[in-house]
């Protein structure tokens, strides 16, 4: 009688899943658990850590799809070193992607300028963000300015509106303010409009604490604490703001400034750019409370708590990955074969004049998509991903996060 011949759903469940435990991608892991029903269970024996951003890699120019057509999305791994194809929504093709929140959203601008809103790409869920911010004069009249949001974050997941409040890094656009102070602003999910507007010249924004961090080149921080009443309107917000002065210096070369929250801690990470438009490293900073200040004669700064940026000598087993709005900090024990480093994306359309040099009579929007890769700390050491890869007409990359 001849002897049957063995197949992949012969193995153990449990030699399975330390198959799958050596597999650090979820996509790796989902085309495993696809063979049978065996693979299925041991895959599932295995729970996979939580995932590291994927890299949105825009096109260069946004194709118009025949009918019937799949719209899909490249997306980098930098467990696997691959791309995956992802589908996604059609109607998402020719928008600007400005961030991310955990769980799958993305935020993007349909208009470029307007139609902002937020997309989940596991559900299909979509949320409308306001075109619109309030500009109080005198505290008495009220005007409604169109603004173009750079970077956005959530103090909480917007599945649930009524308790999630969102910030932004916007521009205003009326002509003479595009190359203006940037303003940050506030707002209830589910408002039409956007309030609590300020002037600050910032490079990203966190929420972190029980507040919204804005940080600008200098490392200085702007706090601000979202206060309302469930049953009030939604365009009602009100915001208590505290200013932070850091001590320290900015060293020559800053290309940008990020937040990013990392073993309980806030750190701040500086981007150098010697060179235009070309990455050398990254100085990492944690943030770190002294003692109160001395009681002044005037009573002024009495008892307020200092803060200052104290430098890292070293990544310490961190991945950092770095992008406004969205930065998010991991251990690479957890993942095999991973390494320590600052792993970054071409956000240069971020300042004013890439971001409105183009689009408005000047040619098509030109977003740089060749300035990403991973720091892995001194001696100075990068390695790029795509680096030849041409300017999009349409967003610049973004983080996934899963």
């Amino acid at each position: 009688m001849a002897a049957r011949r063995r197949s992949w759903a012969d193995l153990p469940a449990d030699l399975v899943a330390e198959i799958a435990r050596r597999l650090p991608c979820v996509a790796d892991r989902v085309q495993a658990a696809r063979t049978c029903r065996t693979w299925l269970e041991g895959v599932l024996m295995d729970p996979c850590p939580p995932q590291p951003p994927w890299l949105l890699r825009p096109y260069q120019t946004a194709a118009a799809l025949p009918p019937g057509a799949t719209r899909t999305a490249s997306f980098f791994c930098v467990l696997c070193d691959r791309i995956h194809r992802v589908a996604v929504p059609d109607h998402t093709g020719g928008a600007r992607f400005f961030g991310a929140y955990p769980g799958g959203w993305l935020f993007l601008a349909y208009g470029q300028s307007c139609g902002h809103g937020l997309i989940n790409l596991s559900t299909r869920e979509g949320l409308n963000l306001p075109d619109y911010f309030i500009f109080t004069l005198d505290g008495l009249e009220w005007l409604l300015h169109p603004m173009r949001i750079r970077a956005s974050t959530l103090s909480a997941p917007p599945a649930s509106p009524e308790g999630c409040v969102a910030a932004g890094i916007v521009t205003i656009l009326i002509a003479p303010c595009f190359f203006s102070l940037l303003h940050i602003t506030l707002w209830r999910m589910g408002s039409t409009v956007a309030s609590c507007t300020n002037p600050f010249d910032a490079e990203d924004v966190i929420y972190h604490d029980g507040a919204f961090h804005f940080v600008n080149l200098l490392g200085n921080l702007l706090l601000c604490r979202p206060e309302f009443q469930d049953e009030a309107p939604l365009e009602q917000l009100q915001v208590r703001q505290e200013g932070r002065v850091m001590m320290g210096e900015v060293p020559y070369a800053v290309g940008a400034c990020y937040l990013v929250e990392c073993r309980g801690e806030l750190l701040m990470v500086w981007r150098i750019q010697r060179r235009q438009g070309v990455t050398s490293s990254f100085r990492l900073f944690r943030m770190t409370r002294e003692q109160e200040a001395p009681d002044a004669d005037d009573g002024i700064g009495a008892g307020q708590a200092l803060y200052r940026w104290t430098e890292l000598p070293a990544l310490e087993g961190r991945m950092l990955f770095v992008g406004r709005g969205c930065s998010r900090s991991f251990e690479a024990a957890h993942f095999p074969g991973a390494r320590e480093g600052v792993y970054f994306l071409d956000d240069w359309s971020f300042h004013p004049a890439a971001m409105m040099g183009y689009g408005y009579g000047d040619g098509p929007w030109k977003y740089g998509c060749s300035n990403n890769g991973v720091w892995s700390g001194p001696p100075d050491h990068v390695r790029y991903w795509f680096p030849g890869q041409l300017p999009s007409t349409y967003s610049s990359p973004v983080w996934l996060l899963h």
